[in-house]
């Protein structure tokens, strides 16, 4: 069985069985917390759910769409200076969809001011300022990460223009197509 079909198995099976309800995994202000690897619902808060990697490629070839992984990573604590760094893994290095930026620990269900800080700084970066410029946010299968920053970018920052692909990097791989490299965007102290 592919990861798309396991996912519309357990989707359907959620919504069913109410998996979804459990408040006890939800923020007050409706975010996902622990665990994040989880099914996901089958749209997110002011976007719109791109289900095939068909249309993602369009996307990509027909906007100046900015793509956007979420994918966590391991944050040191900050040093005297105040400064942070992303300390990646080394026996598996995190690969993405071509093109993309990697904006890591954006997708918790409460992000600190540091990290609130990081998100908008560099959304405002590579949009510009423009907050109708097409984003596309994605993270792995079942990840609440990127379902969360959608939340986040739509509500809290008032961006417009959103797309989430929910099977984000395993659906892009299951599709056989090439992934690149990927390197989080440098944290800078404020």
């Amino acid at each position: 069985m592919n990861i798309k079909y396991l996912c519309r198995f357990l989707l359907l099976y959620c919504c069913l069985t109410g998996t979804f309800a459990d408040e006890s995994h939800f923020t007050e202000d409706g975010y996902r917390s622990w665990p994040y690897k989880a099914p996901t619902p089958d749209s997110a808060p002011g976007s719109r759910t791109l289900f095939f990697t068909e249309d993602v490629q369009q996307i990509i070839n027909q906007e100046a769409v900015i793509l956007i992984n979420v994918s966590p990573v391991t944050l040191s604590p900050a040093d005297a200076d105040g400064e942070r760094f992303w300390i990646p893994s080394r026996n598996y290095p995190q690969m993405h969809i071509p093109g993309s930026i990697w904006l890591p620990n954006v997708g918790y269900a409460k992000l600190e001011e540091y990290m609130q800080a990081y998100l908008e700084s560099n959304l405002y970066r590579v949009t510009r300022g423009d907050k109708s410029r097409p984003l596309l946010f994605y993270c792995t299968a079942d990840c609440w990460m990127s379902w969360n920053t959608v939340k986040r970018v739509h509500e809290e920052l008032g961006y417009q223009n959103i797309y989430w692909y929910p099977y984000g990097i395993d659906g892009w791989t299951e599709d056989g197509l090439p992934l690149e490299s990927a390197t989080p965007v440098p944290f800078q102290a404020r």
